[in-house]
């Protein structure tokens, strides 16, 4: 398993976080569970919903048809059981009983085929997961069968998280306020568009015992430094850490996880076909590139040692992944300056690039140090964070600092390798790569798993992007609560979180 896209930290909050509502609460109270985000919420219409960190927005209200456990295993939800067809292009889910929406709506057929229908309706990542879903059959009102336009391993992963969440039929195309089965609802009136969200127990949710917090607060904290202070001062019960505050925190004596969630960070080559930047449209600009970062250097110095040097978009355990890559360009900014000069660019390029330094500091002067050690002109660009994304899928920068992950290779390259990619911003197309997608999508077994190493043997040697390490993440919790890392998230579900004994 791997995770969804994340692009963690990508904004800067301006304002401070208050101790109104923070914190688990003393004994005999409501217990109350206060976590930060580091991205912005786009509530609550799952056509438009992104996964990665975003997904902690819509985990309390929107439940998902296959709960994903603790190994990154498919188990029973509101689907209790389901099986393929022998082509493997129909799934067949029975689904639970007795469970409503918040409106009191029945959750039956034909409410999941409306809710699933309408998000891959969508052009966000969630609705990309679902793809290739051809349609969706009511079987009766307690089964449901997904019709698939070819076999894929990524469906069940996909119907785990934001994609498999279903929303109430009658608030899919006005959501204004979240309608779904989940065991939270959304408390409007101690919520604020855009900061803090607050979710109140759902007291009819089937599986209550599975979610010991009374409330959950989810508040958009941008800043590291300020979700660091909040942490330590006891105003958060859990958030992202930035790996050089791992030993500051553990000192103050929070809990703190680390592992790798797969995500893959680096130099994305946004305009691989130099609409913007000519020069990023030759291959040997784009391995340059590639031999301009001293990898190793770059985790010791901004991941303290965390994390395992890459040049490669899939990482270990994913399918297609192959050790010997990564031997491919080593530091060598003799060799990229070389490259540059036989590209027709011996005296470098000027390129823009968004100025990241407010919540990645350290890499973001590895990335920019690198370039122009090489003789590439870098111009930093301000951009507000809760504006990054968007300025990003609009095509505004040719590349930048960016972490990508996926739960399957399949969706990492659905993410990122295709030309309808959402983060494929310059709708870069490749017919060779298109064909090898395309083969992908229609096989199984070992033909699939060879097809993935093509791929991905493909996309290295043509420099796509310039990766420098598959990460480590930290996360933090306050001294009376555990938490769980999910295989392959970012952010640990609210499922994952409980009262520490």
């Amino acid at each position: 398993m791997r995770k969804t896209m994340a692009f963690v930290g990508a904004g800067l909050l301006t304002a401070t976080i208050t101790a109104c509502g923070g914190g688990t609460q003393a004994a005999g109270t409501d217990k109350t569970l206060t976590l930060a985000e580091s991205v912005t919420a786009t509530p609550w219409d799952l056509a438009k919903a992104s996964m990665g960190p975003e997904s902690q927005y819509y985990q309390p209200v929107y439940d998902t048809l296959i709960r994903l456990n603790t190994k990154g295993e498919p188990t029973p939800n509101l689907a209790t059981s389901w099986s393929y067809d022998k082509a493997q292009t129909t799934l067949t889910l029975k689904l639970r009983k007795g469970v409503k929406f918040t409106d009191g709506t029945p959750l039956d057929a034909d409410a999941v085929k409306k809710s699933l229908l309408h998000t891959k309706s969508g052009t966000a990542s969630a609705a990309g997961e679902i793809q290739d879903i051809a349609g969706v059959d009511v079987v009766d009102a307690q089964t449901v069968a997904i019709r698939l336009s070819h076999p894929t391993a990524a469906l069940l992963p996909a119907l785990g998280q934001v994609s498999g969440m279903i929303a109430g039929p009658k608030a899919l195309d006005n959501p204004r306020t979240p309608v779904g089965s989940g065991p939270y609802k959304l408390d409007t009136g101690a919520s604020t568009a855009g900061q803090t969200y607050t979710y109140a127990r759902n007291p009819d949710y089937w599986n209550a015992k599975a979610f010991p917090y009374d409330k959950i607060v989810i508040k958009y904290l941008g800043d590291p430094t300020a979700r660091t202070n909040a942490l330590m001062s006891g105003q958060l019960d859990g958030a992202t850490l930035n790996l050089n505050r791992v030993k500051t925190v553990q000192g103050r004596g929070l809990n703190v996880v680390t592992y790798q969630p797969g995500d893959i960070e680096g130099l994305y080559i946004w305009d691989r076909g130099g609409k913007k930047v000519p020069a990023l449209g030759k291959l040997k600009v784009r391995q340059a590139l590639n031999h301009a970062f001293d990898r190793q250097a770059i985790i010791k110095s901004a991941k303290t040692g965390l994390g395992t040097s890459t040049t490669q978009m899939f990482a270990k355990g994913e399918d297609g992944y192959q050790a010997e890559l990564n031997d491919k360009y080593p530091y060598d900014p003799a060799k990229a300056k070389a490259l540059l000069a036989q590209a027709g660019y011996p005296n470098g390029f000027a390129v823009t690039l968004p100025d990241l330094s407010a919540n990645f500091p350290q890499e973001q002067a590895a990335l920019t140090q690198s370039l122009k050690d090489i003789g590439i002109k870098v111009k930093l660009d301000t951009v507000p964070g809760d504006q990054v994304f968007s300025a990003m899928l609009s095509g505004k920068y040719p590349m930048s600092y960016f972490k990508l992950g996926a739960p399957t290779a399949w969706d990492k390259v659905q993410l990122q390798l295709t030309k309808k990619s959402t983060w494929n911003p310059f709708k870069y197309g490749d017919a060779q790569a298109d064909d090898l997608v395309a083969r992908i999508g229609r096989t199984t077994g070992a033909e699939r798993e060879a097809l993935f190493t093509e791929l991905n043997t493909y996309v290295v040697d043509q420099a796509w992007n310039a990766p420098w390490s598959v990460i480590a993440n930290a996360y933090a919790t306050a001294k009376d609560v555990k938490v769980t890392p999910q295989p392959g998230t970012q952010y640990p579900p609210i499922y994952n979180y409980t009262p520490a004994k």
